[in-house]
């Protein structure tokens, strides 16, 4: 019979938002010829819980564990074959996944670059359709489920991938060419119409006008994202991952494209607060919904192979932060005993300057009960360890992993964009023989 207990800090689970049958599709370039597919199944998102003071909410993250355990990506669901180093030349429309990569597979054919494999998540399919000419490095935008649109060095090109139109039929169309080049390129959405894409650089945004297939210059002001931003039906706004340095980590919203005054940031920093993990790249995945939900995939590195003496070192400094602050956080000597007993614990306590708030919290009497005593548990010391490194400096080595983030969007009282406490984060180990051009590259990443 399954036991009745619960953790310390665990809460009833909520209930589960809109389950469908939609995966998150991870590419990389780990596979001697190409690309390996991986499918993940998201946890269920959470509702809202307003209902919980902001102090309540503090106490049961100190409560529950920092770290999330770094799991294995699951095996790969296909292999393409394909240039490897080039990520960014995926895109997905409807429920098929393409790759623009330059193609010589068919060495006798007459024009080897025209080979574009189309993979179909549901079928678990591959079939084969028409690839752009020469390639250079096309920015790929997908509007609506049929039709992904690339701008290129010196053009602009459609492919419709309706699903009547027999594959041999299928081929890439000429648009009138861009007003800017896609190196210059800082972000881009689609409008809510499905009708015109907007496109930014630096200085400047401009409109393609699917219909009239015309461009024209929207404003003399850039979209206040960075990359991709996403229309949310929901909440009838635009949402992407914030340009601002000030706001780095947090989304931005606005309700019109080109409109700087409505700008306005989230409430959260959405990127790893871990001091253990760097923030690499990012790239946010819209999962829709009627309480709009995200994924944001977030590629951080770790330093592994830190001394003994470096380790001690940052927990001496993090006692000191501690002293400064009035906090009482009576576990960090057991920390600190637990690196010099050489387990190799390296871990962080990333919210211990608001154990002065928790304390009151618990004093004020609103069922807490006994003293403060979870910072020392906050490091999840029970994580991976750490090597000790080749000398008394330490040899260090960095690896990679997907920090997934998913959670669903609302506005607050003060019409504030709030994720409302409903983030749930997961991690998992990049592949090993993944190339360096992916950690640079955004993560490839799709909601299928």
């Amino acid at each position: 019979m399954p036991s009745s207990k619960r953790s310390r800090g665990e809460r009833d689970a909520p209930r589960a938002l809109e389950p469908t049958g939609q995966h998150l599709y991870l590419i990389f370039d780990d596979w001697p010829w190409g690309y390996s597919i991986r499918k993940l199944k998201l946890p269920p998102r959470s509702p809202h819980q307003p209902s919980l003071r902001p102090l309540e909410h503090r106490r049961l993250r100190l409560l529950e564990p920092r770290r999330p355990k770094h799991k294995p990506l699951p095996p790969p669901c296909i292999c393409l074959e394909a240039t490897r180093h080039l990520p960014f030349l995926f895109a997905a429309v409807g429920t098929d996944i393409i790759a623009v990569h330059p193609r010589n597979d068919f060495l006798n054919a007459l024009v080897p670059e025209c080979i574009l494999p189309i993979f179909d998540v549901r079928s678990l399919g591959v079939k084969f359709g028409p690839g752009l000419m020469c390639p250079g490095a096309p920015i790929l935008i997908t509007v609506g489920d049929e039709d992904v649109f690339a701008l290129d060095l010196d053009c602009f090109r459609m492919l419709s991938m309706n699903p009547l139109c027999p594959l041999h039929n299928l081929s890439w169309c000429d648009l009138p060419p861009p007003p800017l080049r896609n190196i210059d390129v800082t972000s881009f959405a689609v409008d809510s119409d499905g009708q015109t894409i907007f496109i930014s650089t630096d200085r400047a945004t401009f409109a393609f006008d699917i219909v009239q297939s015309e461009w024209k210059q929207s404003s003399y002001s850039s979209l206040p994202f960075t990359g991709p931003a996403n229309y949310v039906h929901a909440l009838d706004i635009f949402v992407g991952l914030s340009k601002a340095p000030d706001t780095y980590g947090h989304l931005c919203f606005c309700r019109k494209l080109g409109d700087d005054e409505n700008v306005r940031p989230s409430k959260e920093n959405l990127f790893s607060k871990d001091p253990a993990e760097s923030h690499v790249c990012a790239t946010l995945v819209y999962l829709g919904g009627s309480e709009p939900g995200f994924c944001l995939v977030e590629c951080v590195s770790i330093t592994e192979g830190k001394s003994v003496n470096m380790r001690l070192e940052e927990c001496d400094q993090l006692v000191k932060s501690v002293d400064e602050e009035g906090g009482n956080c009576g576990e960090l000597d057991h920390l600190k005993m637990n690196v010099d007993e050489g387990d190799g614990a390296y871990g962080s306590i990333p919210e211990c300057g608001e154990l002065d708030e928790l304390k009151k919290f618990v004093d004020e009497g609103d069922g807490a009960s006994g003293s403060v005593q979870e910072c020392g548990e906050l490091d999840g010391l029970e994580e991976e360890f750490v090597d000790e490194g080749d000398d008394a400096s330490g040899s260090m080595h960095y690896r990679y992993l997907y920090r997934l983030t998913t959670f669903s969007l609302s506005f607050d009282s003060n019409g504030d964009l709030t994720t409302g406490e409903t983030c749930v984060v997961q991690c998992y180990k990049v592949p090993e023989g993944v190339s360096d051009a992916s950690y640079l590259a955004n993560p490839v990443a799709f909601w299928l």
